[in-house]
């Protein structure tokens, strides 16, 4: 599979040519804000497929890389020989704030992190900002989806080929399917490995386990509206010593400890298991294909 430059993103089924189907991280993006004055192109930093197998339909999510709020282009910026104008001495806004999104077609929710919200230009900034249609903001978002084409399937029981595999410098990418039996719902999330452990000798046999994020993870009890409220960001690790479960933990409000008990803070907090089907792929460098 090659590039997609769509608004409707394709949802591979079964494999690709090799066997394995999944992004390739390093060449995937997503432009959440497609107008002629302000287009934005974002690295993608997981791709989620929601499941319904009581109506057989899928559908695409994707997080985009965080970035700080920011003057962008330099509006409020005095570049004269006069200097800045007061509150605009650089790009980045002051307060700041982390600025993150998963959106799937014309809706998307935003996740922000910041002190104090009421400072934000935008009124509505707030943690999690659900919006259900972006398109008479935004425009009409497009994909640029590359799939990895020499992706090969590594066995998540296993210590070795995943040894070999990191040892070479391959690029690594999970994809970690997880279900509720009660709603019938399933959800795919993939992601680029950043961070792979090895243990060759220890603990007490040798072992590989998986940390890495953000990921976007939803809630599959219940039904939400709009759908893409369901998402939260959190990060995902798994092990080759149990490769049927995945353990994650989620931002959140999170409470502070003694002496600053009533303060809370955004932080991952919060770790969960779930049963789950991991599958781990390697993607050698162009120059070993």
């Amino acid at each position: 599979m090659g590039n997609t430059s769509s608004s409707n993103p394709v949802h591979p089924q079964g494999s690709a040519g090799d066997g394995v189907a999944c992004l390739d991280y390093a060449h995937s993006y997503m432009w959440p804000y497609c107008r002629s004055r302000d287009a934005v192109r974002v690295a993608i930093e997981s791709r989620i497929i929601l499941y319904d197998d009581a109506a057989g339909t899928p559908t695409e999510y994707f997080l985009g890389a965080s970035c700080k709020s920011e003057d962008t282009y330099g509006v409020y910026k005095d570049y004269g020989e006069n200097g800045f104008k007061p509150g605009a001495n650089t790009l980045f806004t002051d307060p700041n704030y982390d600025f993150t999104w998963i959106i799937e077609g014309n809706s998307a929710v935003i996740f922000r992190r910041g002190l104090d919200p009421k400072k934000y230009r935008d009124e509505r900034a707030e943690y999690r900002d659900v919006r259900a249609d972006t398109s008479a903001d935004w425009g009409q978002p497009r994909f640029q989806l590359k799939f990895a084409e020499a992706a090969y399937p590594i066995p998540t029981d296993q210590f070795e080929p995943a040894a070999q595999a990191t040892d070479a410098g391959h690029a690594l990418v999970g994809q970690t399917e997880i279900a509720d039996a009660g709603t019938g719902r399933r959800a795919m999330i993939e992601y680029p490995v950043k961070t792979m452990n090895l243990s060759r000798d220890g603990f007490p046999d040798s072992v590989w386990q998986i940390d890495t994020g953000p990921v976007g993870v939803p809630d599959l009890s219940r039904d939400y509206d709009p759908p893409i409220s369901a998402f939260s960001l959190g990060f995902i690790a798994i092990i080759s010593r149990l490769p049927g479960a995945a353990d994650f933990v989620i931002e959140q409000p999170t409470s502070l400890p003694p002496p600053n008990e009533g303060v809370q803070v955004l932080h991952y907090s919060g770790p969960f298991s779930r049963r789950a089907t991991n599958r781990l792929a390697g993607i050698p460098p162009p120059e070993q294909r």
